[in-house]
């Protein structure tokens, strides 16, 4: 999104001018917002000759309603020489108010380029959320009560010796589990 330049239009009087950010700057086009504080005007936008050879506005001459606000584009040519000086141009009432706003144009940043730190090598490891505990820690529980459960199966259903050889494989399995995913 470009640069904006806002200019107030009639704000202290009939077809009073002024500009903010004074001086301005950018690396590119930018919009001048003419921001009318009264009655209707014609206004008036050019360049200097210094800012013409990079930067030209869409129009010359615009109308801006009674309270109402009015974006002018203006164009920035193909990078060149920067920084380039110049002034943007605006009258009202015919010439009868004019303002020179100063503008500079300077070199586009590169964005092509990233800025890289030690941190880049480094090697992160999550740690766990404090807010409770992660699921794997419930594996090694449900694995003995998985086991539990078939052991009781096996001691109704085939005898006293296999469900408790049943269970104490259960109880071991568990046990490894939560050795395993310490």
């Amino acid at each position: 999104m470009p640069l904006t330049l806002t200019v107030d239009l009639n704000d202290d009087h009939a077809h009073a001018l002024d500009a903010s950010p004074v001086p301005f700057e950018t690396d590119g086009s930018f919009d001048v917002e003419i921001v009318n504080h009264g009655a209707g005007s014609h206004v008036h936008v050019h360049t200097d000759e210094a800012l013409s050879r990079v930067a030209s506005p869409e129009s010359g001459n615009y109308y801006v309603p009674p309270e109402s606000r009015e974006r002018i584009s203006v164009a920035v040519g193909e990078p060149g020489p920067r920084p380039v000086e110049g002034s943007l141009q605006i009258a009202a009432g015919y010439g009868a108010e004019r303002l020179d706003i100063p503008v500079r144009i300077v070199e586009r940043e590169t964005p092509n380029s990233v800025d890289v730190d030690e941190s880049l090598g480094e090697v992160t490891i999550d740690e766990q959320d404090e807010s409770g505990p992660a699921l794997w820690t419930f594996v090694p529980a449900a694995v003995a009560v998985v086991g539990l459960a078939f052991a009781v199966l096996a001691v109704l259903l085939v005898g006293e010796v296999v469900g408790v050889v049943v269970a104490a494989l259960a109880i071991a399995c568990g046990v490894a589990a939560w050795y395993a995913l310490r």
